[in-house]
């Protein structure tokens, strides 16, 4: 009883998702994901996507040019209902024929599938930077509610949630890991644990300026694995912010393979749409 009577004094003084989270723009506090309109509508959430490696393949959830139908709604909050439900429907709806896509045919991928949540844009670009590189923690939050929708869309289950670690290093100078910061608001929405089980040897270089072959190197022997007893023979949920080339996911996923690992699940934020 005092803690809900502290929590509401909280909520008064320091009132929360009051402004969009991308642009700052004044926002109803019931805003789907704290965004606004416009903002909302520039996010491309991933309706059809490549069922191995999660490239968008078929992606037309975002109806930015649709102005008609915008200038109508008084209302963001009733807009972005609209819009989520639209986005909602398409997960219930009969999935592609099983294939891979031109990005994945003919690689060879340990994991046994990867899916992302959101496309590569300006506006889904500035929430990653804005947790990764700006120190705006909170964004994990929102980032992992996106995330705990595309899992209940797409019924992914799994016995771990388990995160893409920073070296030492590389956390030190950051503060904290984003990729365990979405898996530890994922496993309160979820209820599915947050399990440490992968380590990271050594630094590598900075992957985003290399290309597939140079990173697969970069990672070669960086990932080794703890707890292994608890992860043999489970499926596990792998959490990163960013789909790329997949080297990093592909890289871990041979070593949880190798100890045994049943299944795995690959689950990130944002992919970009391959061309």
């Amino acid at each position: 009883m005092i803690k809900a009577v502290i929590s509401a004094i909280i909520q008064f003084v320091f009132p929360q998702n009051i402004t969009c989270i991308i642009c700052g723009k004044e926002i109803d506090s019931q805003n789907t994901y704290s965004m606004c309109k416009d903002c909302f509508d520039e996010i491309s959430f991933i309706k059809e996507e490549c069922m191995f490696c999660g490239k968008p393949v078929i992606n037309k959830i975002n109806i930015s040019d649709d102005r008609e139908y915008a200038e109508t709604v008084d209302e963001d909050t009733e807009y972005i209902n609209d819009r989520y439900n639209e986005y909602e429907t398409g997960f219930s709806e009969k999935k592609k024929e099983l294939k891979r896509c031109e990005f994945c045919e003919g690689k060879r991928f340990y994991f046994d599938r990867a899916v992302s949540c959101v496309e590569y844009c300006d506006k889904s670009k500035k929430m990653v930077f804005s947790l990764k590189y700006y120190g705006n923690t909170y964004m994990a939050r929102y980032i992992a509610e996106i995330m705990k929708d595309k899992m209940v869309f797409d019924d992914i289950k799994g016995d771990f949630l388990i995160y893409v670690p920073l070296h030492k290093k590389r956390f030190r100078q950051r503060g904290f890991n984003q990729s365990e910061k979405i898996a530890q608001y994922l496993s309160e929405y979820t209820g599915i644990p947050a399990l440490e089980c992968i380590k990271r040897n050594r630094a590598t270089k900075r992957l985003y300026n290399l290309d597939k072959s140079e990173r697969e190197k970069e990672l070669k022997n960086v990932f080794s694995l703890c707890n292994e007893e608890l992860i043999r023979g489970k499926h596990l949920i792998l959490i990163d912010d960013i789909f790329t080339t997949g080297a990093t996911a592909n890289e871990i996923s041979k070593v949880l393979k190798i100890s045994g690992v049943s299944d795995i699940t690959v689950l990130t934020f944002l992919t970009g749409a391959y061309s």
